[in-house]
């Protein structure tokens, strides 16, 4: 047990050596040990030397960009900066096609396979011999399908207006009685239908199936042509063998372009096909809103109950 003297409780000395004491613990316990100060330099060496070699790349940069600044102290200058502007234009644009050759006129007669796979493939020269040495137009293979078939399918509009030319017949019917109308709306072609249309050709046509013109249309997805063939008259709610209608066939493979246009264009929703369906019928259980917009345009042409 320490002991302390009446002196020193009176000055205070005890007291005042612990708080000298303590400066003393205080002084040593923050001073650096051996090495920590040449650690600490070298990391703030290291930042120090990281900053400066920012800047001098900065430095480097913004000479780079200074120095590929053409300067404009003449004429001269711009005129090389139109001709490196030019330059890189030429590089940028894509070089023009090189046009196909010619097909030449066959110098020996062209028979009727070879007039038909001219037709497929568009050789016109092929088919202008074949034609001038009498050949006839409505040659067909063993589906019995004309070369105005092929024609229209394939969407060559100069060869349709040279066959008719030639005399070819306008509605002949290949092995399911599909005249080349029907294949024209098949192949999507609107050109090679109004074509056909302007020349005569019937839009109430059927085929075999009972399928007109429209319901290939529909089922083909090719909404041009079907908008044409209704606006020149065809009939909207015509039925196949089966029944269908075109709305029937545009739910069926979902043609939501087409269900649109026929809808637009008064399209009968009551109307139910062999299976005793009606349109809303075929709409698949997640097509909820659909089902609501078919079911609103149903209840909106059903007749007013009498009171």
């Amino acid at each position: 047990m320490e002991l302390i003297s009446v002196q020193q409780l009176v000055s205070g000395d005890r007291y005042e050596g612990k708080v000298r004491a303590f400066e003393v613990l205080a002084r040593g316990a923050a001073q650096e040990p051996e090495g920590w100060r040449r650690g600490v330099a070298g990391v703030r060496d290291a930042v120090s030397e990281e900053k400066q070699k920012v800047k001098e790349d900065r430095r480097k940069k913004l000479e780079t960009l200074h120095n590929s600044r053409v300067r404009l102290e003449s004429l001269q200058d711009l005129e090389a900066i139109v001709r490196l502007r030019k330059q890189k234009r030429s590089r940028k644009r894509v070089r023009p096609k090189e046009p196909e050759p010619e097909l030449s006129v066959p110098a020996e007669p062209v028979d009727a396979a070879q007039f038909l796979q001219a037709v497929l493939e568009n050789q016109v020269p092929m088919i202008d011999r074949y034609l001038a040495d009498g050949g006839d137009p409505d040659v067909h293979d063993q589906f019995r399908c004309t070369a105005l078939h092929w024609a229209c399918l394939r969407g060559h509009a100069e060869i349709v207006d040279k066959l008719l030319a030639a005399g070819a017949r306008l509605e002949p019917r290949d092995m399911l009685e599909a005249t080349p109308m029907l294949w024209a709306c098949r192949g999507g072609h609107l050109d090679v239908l109004q074509r056909l249309l302007d020349r005569g050709a019937k839009i109430s046509t059927r085929d075999k199936l009972r399928s007109t013109a429209l319901h290939v249309a529909v089922r083909t997805g090719h909404y041009d042509c079907a908008e044409h063939l209704i606006a020149c008259g065809a009939e909207i709610d015509a039925q196949d063998k089966e029944g269908d209608t075109p709305i029937h066939d545009a739910i069926r493979l979902g043609r939501f372009k087409a269900v649109k246009t026929l809808l637009m264009y008064g399209a009968n929703l009551s109307i139910r096909n062999q299976e005793a369906l009606r349109p809303v019928d075929l709409v698949k259980d997640w097509q909820r809103g659909i089902r609501q917009t078919l079911q609103a345009c149903a209840d909106r042409q059903r007749p007013p109950r009498p009171h």
